[in-house]
């Protein structure tokens, strides 16, 4: 007879195994608002691929609000990915992208949906993933990392691909001219509005719940994420949201144009592009830049910093910073869900980075005297994470109740067995895996021990809290440690670690003290 444990891990694996081991066959046939489609079932899962939800952002519609998928009269076959959004090959952190094919035209969805919800049983709650990438890479198509073990947990998952770069952030005053009436620069995040339209308007055909919609994403997706509570055009298209390590700037966003900040308004950036491809700012560069071409546009961009090109205030779309909005209470009145690792400095990687270079107005002897007890580069790795990440998502927790909703706060420290004795802690990104309930999406480093049982467990953990929060919109639940919800009183989060339990973040009375004054200065001085 076998041991509880073993019988423990069979139990998480069983709902992990590989997409290519999984017998295929044709789904149903499904009506959507732009034609039939059909998929394939793979393991009891109704899988749809390479959907469009938006008609080709390309010509003419470059810079431009997604505008609606055109008809099809034929039978739209969903077995295969769409291409990604176009990208650096030469710059990209994601080697599972390597080789894919890339377009302008990728304005893609996919569908993973519970077999028994397609074909006629009760309507399951759905999770929609926007990927990472500093809006410069990645994609919701991941050949190899597909969701199938979130969805076998009774949801549908939607992942979206979206316009990456500077042809989905992009502001140029002839351009900007040249549309008085229509919404100007974020189009990456209107390409995820456009999807979640979509998805409100078509998921109750593959069984999936419109009324039931949470979206989740890290990195430039959990900033994608609280950029959807603040915009008021993305309002009632979702239920719930979850932001992991969404890197947001309280202090002030970047603005389309005029004076102020600690960054260029995004249509000077934008003379500056136009400039280095020789167009003038006269009424003839809107046809001109739109002629560019895409891949020009990306290897200008390569010859930069690669910071992470966040949606900026354009008066519309985003009418304001997210800190006022969130103050305000006019965020979308939905359970929040944030957090971070606890060990986001990875991203700096080997780089010697100066304080002096982080710091964006704030006052250097300030911030060496609140981590007075560190030296010099734990001093920068310990600001970039607070001040980034820790910081900001504490504040938008703490400001949910104004919205009359509630938040739970995390910080993610788990390392897996095989890696903490060379790592100081869990990297940005390594809580995607576990947030998916499959340990074979995370890269593997050279060496790498497989998961242990404790890895698979943890994952489970995760998983299960993700999926509650998205079936009743609190991540509570049988079997799982109690989750408190954030209230700025008692200052508790959820730490996600071999042992987990509440407990109040670390420098709360030092660094996060001093960035929530900092914080209050700003809101009331812009």
């Amino acid at each position: 007879m076998k041991s509880p444990r073993l019988l423990s891990l069979a139990a998480v694996l069983c709902v992990a195994l590989p997409a290519a081991t999984l017998a295929a066959s044709p789904t149903r046939i499904v009506t959507t608002a732009e034609g039939e489609i059909t998929g394939v079932m793979q393991g009891g899962i109704a899988v749809f691929r390479g959907l469009p939800y938006a008609a080709a952002p390309e010509g003419e519609r470059r810079w431009r609000a997604p505008q609606p998928a055109p008809h099809r009269d034929a039978i739209f076959d969903a077995t295969a990915f769409g291409p990604l959004c176009v990208q650096s090959r030469r710059v990209n952190p994601y080697r599972h992208l390597a080789g894919l094919p890339m377009s302008e035209d990728c304005l893609r969805l996919n569908i993973y949906m519970p077999a028994g919800a397609l074909e006629g049983g009760a309507r399951v709650p759905v999770m929609v993933w926007v990927h990472g990438g500093s809006f410069r890479w990645g994609g919701g198509s991941w050949p190899g990392g597909e969701p199938f073990t979130l969805a076998h947990q009774g949801v549908a998952v939607v992942t979206i691909n979206y316009r990456l770069g500077r042809l989905g952030l992009y502001a140029h005053p002839a351009l900007s001219a040249s549309m008085p009436d229509e919404p100007l620069a974020n189009y990456a995040l209107m390409d995820q509005i456009a999807a979640l339209s979509w998805v409100r308007d078509n998921i109750g055909a593959f069984g999936g719940n419109p009324a039931r919609v949470t979206i989740f994403g890290q990195s430039a997706g959990g900033v994608s994420v609280t950029a959807l509570m603040a915009t008021p055009e993305a309002r009632g298209l979702f239920q719930g949201a979850i932001a992991q390590s969404g890197a947001a700037r309280i202090e002030g966003d970047r603005k389309l144009r005029g004076e102020g900040g600690p960054f260029d308004p995004l249509e000077t950036d934008g003379l500056a592009m136009a400039q280095a491809f020789g167009i003038a700012n006269d009424a003839d560069a809107p046809a001109k830049l739109r002629a560019l071409a895409a891949t020009d546009i990306v290897a200008y961009s390569e010859n930069e910093v690669q910071n992470s090109m966040n949606p900026v205030v354009d008066g519309r779309v985003m009418p304001d910073d997210i800190a006022r909005i969130f103050r305000a209470g006019r965020q979308q009145p939905v359970p929040f869900l944030t957090g971070t690792t606890d060990w986001e400095a990875s991203l700096l990687g080997p780089y010697a980075f100066k304080l002096e270079g982080l710091l964006l107005g704030a006052d250097p002897a300030a911030v060496r005297a609140v981590y007075s007890d560190l030296d010099e580069p734990a001093r920068v790795s310990a600001w970039f994470m607070d001040s980034l990440f820790r910081g900001p998502a504490r504040f938008l927790a703490g400001e949910m109740p104004r919205a009359g909703q509630p938040a739970w706060l995390y910080e993610f420290a788990y390392v897996g067995e095989g890696r903490r004795a060379s790592e100081p802690g869990a990297s940005h990104s390594d809580d995607v895996a576990f947030a998916f309930g499959d340990l074979r999406m995370r890269g593997r480093w050279p060496g790498e021990l497989p998961p242990t049982a404790a890895d698979w467990r943890m994952a489970k953990t995760m998983m299960g809290y993700w999926v509650n929060f998205a079936k009743h919109g609190d991540p509570n639940g049988p079997g799982l440690p109690a989750w408190p919800r954030y209230e700025r009183a008692t200052d508790l989060l959820l730490r996600l670690a071999p042992a987990i339990a509440p407990r109040q973040p670390e420098r709360r009375d030092t660094a996060l003290s001093f960035l929530a004054e900092r914080y209050e200065d700003a809101i009331a001085t812009r």
